[in-house]
């Protein structure tokens, strides 16, 4: 399943909570299996952020012109979008980036992970952690990766953070989702992005490296990771209405 699919079979989520709120009160994997945005009640917003995420994941748009149908689509619906500022604004600029950004990324990655098979993980079996983007204050992933190791025990992870090394299968890469080490703006995820506008991705790390490393020996068979769940099922939003206090599945379409 492409990108583009796994974006379009999301369920939306029209919620009033921030986004603290949200991490305490709706589980990870609804939250993965969503499209929501911090104080956002309006369905039909969510749709087109929907729409236009998977459009821009299928190449299909650009960055500047999923920009321009959500400004469009606010101030249809009221928003000052001419005076929008800062990063809590849902018509800011820097807002509507993050959301496209973040969701498009979120399902390339998601397909990447339901994408692997017994022979690409037996020729690469890990993924490093790597920065593709820069950042003017850049945030300290090596911390992170070692909370995330010292909290799975390091399992199929290398514990050297200078290459941030483990295998696809290992729980340290839920972890790093998870924000280990106290870490708050994480997404939940097993795969990138960990955090929010982080400027990290993988890379993929060939078997005689992960041998070098001593995750693997020469005779270990591959190791296919879980795939991502893409929809979420009707006993997962009743789980998630009863945590939230409120009737979501009514606002899950």
């Amino acid at each position: 399943m492409t990108a583009e699919q796994l974006e379009m079979i999301k369920a939306i989520l029209p919620t009033s909570l921030g986004s603290d709120e949200i991490r305490a009160a709706i589980s990870a994997d609804i939250l993965r299996q969503s499209v929501f945005s911090a104080r956002m009640t309006n369905a039909r917003y969510l749709q087109q952020v929907q729409a236009v995420c998977a459009q821009v994941a299928g190449g299909g748009m650009n960055l500047a012109d999923a920009r321009a149908v959500l400004t469009r689509t606010l101030r249809n619906m009221g928003h000052d979008t001419a005076n929008a500022h800062g990063i809590t604004d849902p018509a800011s600029r820097r807002r509507i980036d993050l959301i496209v950004k973040t969701r498009t990324e979120m399902a390339a990655n998601a397909a990447r992970v339901n994408s692997q098979t017994a022979a690409t993980c037996y020729a690469y079996p890990a993924w490093q952690l790597v920065r593709y983007g820069t950042r003017r204050m850049p945030r300290d992933w090596p911390a992170r990766w070692k909370a995330a190791g010292n909290a799975v025990g390091w399992v199929g992870a290398a514990q050297d953070s200078t290459e941030m090394v483990a295998l696809k299968d290992s729980p340290i890469w839920q972890a790093l989702g998870n924000g280990a080490g106290g870490y708050r703006d994480t997404l939940g995820n097993p795969y990138p992005p960990f955090a929010f506008s982080s400027g990290m991705d993988w890379s993929g790390v060939r078997r005689p490296r992960c041998i070098a490393l001593g995750l693997i020996t020469a005779d270990t068979p591959p190791q296919v990771p879980e795939r991502v769940s893409v929809a979420p099922s009707d006993e997962e939003i009743a789980e998630a209405s009863q945590r939230a206090g409120m009737d979501l599945a009514g606002g899950l379409q």
